[in-house]
C-alpha cells in the first residue's frame, strides 16, 4: 500500500517561513550595507561587483547595489503580497472555495467568520483594518503605489478616509507587522488551523 503524497503544509507553517524569511532578510540587508560603508574605498562610484547567475553574470555598481539593499520597501511588500496570498489560500481551503470566486477580503473573510459564527469585530481592527490591508496589498502588487478611484470608494465604503485619491501608499516595518496581525486574527476567528 504506498502513502499519499503529502498535502501543502499547513498555512502557519508557511506563515513562520516568510517571517523567518523576512527577518533574515533585514540582517543581511543590514549586514551588507555595513560592509560596503565600513570599507574605505578610494573610488567607490567606480566599483562593480558582481553575482553569478544563469545565464552570465550579473553586474551592478556599488551605489546601485547599496540602493537596492536599502530599498525596505519593496522587501516589506513582497513579505506583504505573499502573507495576503497565503491567508486568501488558506480561506479558500478551509471554505471549499476557488480563490479566484472570492470578491475581496471583504467576501473571503465574511465567509471565514460566517463559518465559525463570528463578526468583523472579533478580528483586530474589523473590517476596516482587513479592506486596508487588501488596498495597500493591491497598490503593490499591481505596481501602481497609489490610491485610485477604486482603493478610495473601498475604503470610504468602511469608513476610512485619511487615503484619498492619488496619495503615495507606503509601507513601513510597523505597518507591515500591523497588517500581518490583522490576518492572522482574521484566519484565527475564521478557524483557519482549527
Amino acid at each position: 500500500m504506498s502513502t499519499p503524497p503529502p498535502g501543502p503544509p499547513p498555512p502557519y507553517d508557511e506563515w513562520g517561513r516568510i517571517t523567518r524569511f523576512l527577518q533574515s532578510a533585514r540582517l543581511a540587508f543590514a549586514r551588507e550595507r555595513s560592509l560596503w560603508t565600513s570599507l574605505e574605498l578610494a573610488r567607490p562610484e567606480q566599483v562593480i561587483i558582481s553575482a553569478p547567475s544563469n545565464p552570465g553574470t550579473y553586474k551592478v555598481r556599488l551605489e546601485q547595489h547599496l540602493a537596492a539593499v536599502q530599498d525596505d520597501e519593496t522587501l516589506f511588500a513582497s513579505v506583504l503580497i505573499h502573507s495576503y496570498a497565503l491567508a486568501e489560500s488558506a480561506a479558500a481551503d478551509r471554505l471549499g472555495a476557488d480563490p479566484r470566486s472570492f470578491a475581496g477580503v471583504e467576501d473571503w473573510g465574511g465567509r471565514l467568520l460566517v463559518s465559525t459564527g463570528q463578526r468583523w469585530t472579533d478580528v483586530k481592527d474589523g473590517l476596516a483594518g482587513a479592506v486596508e490591508v487588501a488596498v495597500i496589498r493591491n497598490a503593490f502588487a499591481h505596481g501602481t503605489r497609489v490610491i485610485d478611484v477604486r482603493a478610495e470608494t473601498r475604503l470610504r465604503t468602511v469608513g476610512i478616509v485619511s487615503r484619498p485619491v492619488g496619495s503615495q501608499v507606503t509601507l513601513t516595518y510597523t505597518e507591515l507587522r500591523e497588517f500581518r496581525l490583522r490576518l492572522l486574527s482574521l484566519l484565527g476567528a475564521g478557524g483557519v488551523g482549527k
